[in-house]
C-alpha cells in the first residue's frame, strides 16, 4: 500500500525541526543540554547518528565518560513525550531485571524540560561502543531488494551471534505480565521502582499508519487488553480502518477487491492462528523493532555490547515473542537453513539454563511448531501496516489455511465487497484530482 502522498504535515514538521535544530540547537544545544545533568561539566560533541525514529548525538566529558543524547524526530514519531516516557520504563525494566545489555538511563524529560523546547523531549543514555551486528553478517553495501546474508560468514560466527539473539528473547521470556500494554514504571524517592500495565500498546504499527498514512487506528490511552484474542482482533481491525480511512489505499478495483477480501478473511481467521494456551496470559516483554540493526557488537571479540531502540516494546501475546523471529529472514530462500542453526542455539541456550521446562513449552518447540502450523505467517502478517497485502506473507499463511481446509472462512459476500470497492474508487478519484491540483 502506498502512502498518503497528499498530507505533508507529517514530513514538513520533520522538515521545520531538522532546520530549526541545524541552524538553532546544533552541537552547542546538544552540549548545553547534556551538561546540564552533569553538574554544568563542559563536554564536547563528537559525532551524529540518525535513525528511523530518533537523532542520536554522542558527546565526551574530561574524563572520557560518553553519553549518548537521543531526540525523538517529529513527524516520525507520532507521540514524542510518550514515546520517550515508555522507553525508558522498559530500558530500566530490562537492565534491572535482565542479563541483556542495555544502556544505562542517566536522564530524560518532555519538551518543556528542553532548554529549547522546541527541539521535543529527549532521552540521555550511556554510549555504547559497538557497531551493528548487520556490519558483521551482512554482504554490504546492502542489494536493493533484501539484506543477504555474507556468503563468507563462518559457521562458528553465525552461531556465536545466533546463541546471544536467543539469549535475548530467553531472557525477556523469564517475565510474566497480565495483561496486553505498555509499561509503566512508579518510582518513588524513598522505594524501589515497580512496574506495571496501565495503558494500550504504542506500537510501530500505530506510528507508521499515523506517519505514512495519517490515519489513527488507536488510542494508547485507553485500558490494557485483557485477552490474547480480543487483541487479535483489534489489530486486523487497525489494517480495517487503514484501508477505509486512507483515501489512496489501493490502486485500482481489483486491488480494492483483493483488499477488502483479505482483512475479512483475517479477522475470521483470529480464532483459528489464536493460541488457546496463553489467552489470558502469561504476556511477554515484546519489541517491535528488535533485529540485528538495533543490537550492537565488538567487532574483535564477537560479544554483543548492547541492545539500543526499546521504544516500541510492550506486553504482548506470547505466541509473539514464541514465533519465528522475522530478522532471520535475511535471505527468503535460506530462511528454513537458517531457523534450523538457530533453533540449534536456541536448544543449547535452553539447556544451559537448567528451568526444567517440559519440553512441549520449551521455545525452540513452540517456533518451530509456529513456522510449521502457519502462526508465525499470521504474527507476522498482524504487526504489519504498509506491507499487510504483500504476496509473499499471504502465499506462506495460505498454505497452513488451505492444509487446515479454510480457504472459505471469512470470505465476504458479493453485495459487500462491491459497495467497498464503488466507495473506495470515489476516493480515490478525488484524491487523485486534488493531487494533480498540487
Amino acid at each position: 500500500m502506498d502512502e498518503d502522498d497528499l498530507n505533508k504535515d507529517h514530513q514538513h514538521a520533520t522538515n521545520k525541526w531538522a532546520k530549526h535544530f541545524l541552524d538553532e540547537y546544533g552541537d552547542k544545544g546538544v552540549e548545553k543540554l547534556a551538561s546540564s545533568y552533569r553538574e554544568g561539566q563542559p563536554c564536547r560533541w563528537e559525532l551524529k547518528r540518525n535513525g528511523s525514529f530518533n537523532s542520536c548525538h554522542k558527546v565526551v566529558f574530561k574524563d572520557g565518560t560518553a553519553w549518548a543524547v537521543r531526540f525523538p524526530i517529529p513527524g516520525r514519531v507520532m507521540h514524542p513525550d510518550e514515546k520517550i516516557r515508555r522507553e525508558v520504563a522498559v530500558m530500566k525494566f530490562v537492565k534491572e531485571k535482565t542479563k541483556i545489555p542495555v544502556p544505562k538511563v542517566i536522564a530524560f524529560g518532555t519538551a518543556a524540560d528542553n532548554h529549547d523546547p522546541s527541539i521535543g523531549p529527549f532521552l540521555i543514555t550511556d554510549w555504547v561502543e559497538g557497531v551493528p551486528v548487520t556490519n558483521v553478517i551482512e554482504e554490504l553495501p546492502r542489494p536493493s531488494w533484501s539484506p543477504v546474508l555474507r556468503h563468507d560468514i563462518e559457521d562458528n560466527l553465525l552461531r556465536k551471534i545466533y546463541s546471544q539473539m536467543a539469549s535475548i528473547l530467553l531472557e525477556l521470556a523469564e517475565h510474566d505480565f497480565t495483561k496486553i500494554g505498555a509499561l509503566y514504571m512508579a518510582e518513588e524517592d524513598d522505594t524501589l521502582p515497580s512496574w506495571s500495565i496501565e495503558h494500550r500498546p504504542m506500537t510501530m504499527k500505530m506510528n507508521d499508519v499515523g506517519g505514512g498514512g495519517n490515519v489513527i487506528v488507536d488510542d494508547h490511552t485507553l485500558p490494557p487488553f485483557e485477552t490474547t484474542t480480543d487483541y487479535m482482533q483489534h489489530l486486523v481491525q487497525q489494517n480495517i480502518t487503514h484501508l477505509h480511512k486512507q483515501r489512496n489505499s489501493i490502486d485500482d478495483a481489483a486491488d480494492a477487491r483483493r483488499k477488502f477480501i483479505l482483512r475479512c478473511r483475517m479477522e475470521a481467521l483470529v480464532p483459528y492462528f489464536t493460541s488457546k494456551t496463553h489467552e489470558s496470559g502469561p504476556f511477554k516483554l515484546f519489541c517491535d523493532d528488535f533485529r540485528f540493526g538495533n543490537v550492537l557488537i565488538d567487532e574483535n571479540t564477537l560479544e554483543f555490547t548492547g541492545v539500543i531502540d526499546w521504544e516500541w516494546t510492550y506486553a504482548a501475546p506470547q505466541q509473539f515473542l514464541f514465533s519465528a523471529p522475522p530478522w532471520l529472514i535475511l535471505e527468503q530462500n535460506h530462511y528454513k537453513e537458517n531457523f534450523t542453526i538457530f533453533l540449534q542455539c536456541l536448544g543449547e541456550e535452553e539447556e544451559k539454563r537448567q528451568n526444567q521446562i517440559p519440553e512441549d513449552q520449551r521455545m525452540s518447540t513452540l517456533m518451530r511448531r509456529s513456522l510449521d502450523d502457519g502462526t508465525f505467517w499470521f504474527a507476522q502478517l498482524m504487526q504489519e501496516a504498509f506491507n499487510f497485502d504483500e504476496e509473499i506473507l499471504w502465499r506462506n499463511l495460505e498454505r497452513a489455511v488451505q492444509e487446515r481446509r479454510l480457504l472459505e472462512v471469512g470470505v465476504p459476500s458479493e453485495e459487500d465487497d462491491e459497495k467497498f470497492v464503488e466507495t473506495k474508487l470515489m476516493e480515490l478519484d478525488q484524491y487523485n484530482l486534488e493531487l494533480r491540483m498540487l
